[in-house]
């Protein structure tokens, strides 16, 4: 009786598992999860304000975003989840990799608990479903659920995935997430036809790495 007892308890235990993991693999929760990790990008010049985008939250005290946006940039704001905002005048692009549309802002890395982390080697499938959040024409942490369109869409040397989500200005630099809340990419273009380009997140994570390599190097 004893034994069966085990038995019963340790399948139920099983199945309380599985019900919990697909309940937190549910959309609605994996968008709950990350969207903290997802800010703002207020950029300033010399003496006025230029325009906003969008990053996301890596580890370390790097804000990813779009090369594109902070290239003008002597200063940015960063407003995060909660609505608190953090100033940051150390932007990060890469000479060796000009080409690439992903620019780093660098900030304290207590400002956060909330953290992303990015997912280079997950390749999905045309037709598969993905979502992006950032702040379209400053509306902060709108989310924008759509499929892959298509792989390797090549301009000006730099290869695109393309997606069927509206992009609007604001959009740039927000990252797009798979269903297990991993960033696949970065937002660099859109248009409202339903076409979005972002950078994928390997390409991403080259530029993470080069930056990462000078900070070692200036240690030393």
């Amino acid at each position: 009786m004893t034994r069966k007892c085990g038995m019963a308890a340790m399948f139920l235990a099983a199945v309380f598992t599985v019900v919990m993991a697909r309940n937190h693999m549910k959309l609605p929760n994996v968008i709950e999860r990350v969207r903290p990790s997802v800010v703002l990008v207020e950029i300033y010049g010399n003496y006025s304000k230029l325009g906003t985008g969008s990053g996301v939250i890596l580890d370390n005290g790097v804000i990813l975003t779009a090369r594109h946006v902070i290239s003008k940039a002597a200063r940015v704001v960063v407003v995060l989840d909660d609505g608190s905002r953090v100033a940051s005048d150390e932007l990060f692009t890469s000479c060796d990799m000009s080409s690439v549309d992903v620019g780093l802002i660098i900030v304290d890395p207590n400002i956060s608990d909330s953290h992303a982390s990015l997912s280079p080697n997950w390749r999905g499938t045309v037709g598969e479903s993905v979502f992006a959040i950032g702040g379209p024409l400053g509306r902060h942490n709108t989310v924008a659920v759509g499929i892959i369109s298509a792989h390797n869409r090549i301009r000006k040397d730099e290869s695109f995935t393309q997606l069927d989500i509206n992009g609007a200005p604001g959009s740039s630099g927000g990252p797009v997430f798979n269903r297990f809340g991993g960033v696949i990419g970065i937002v660099v273009r859109g248009s409202s036809y339903g076409m979005m380009y972002i950078v994928p997140a390997d390409a991403c994570e080259a530029v993470v790495g080069v930056y990462e390599n000078v900070q070692r190097t200036q240690i030393k």
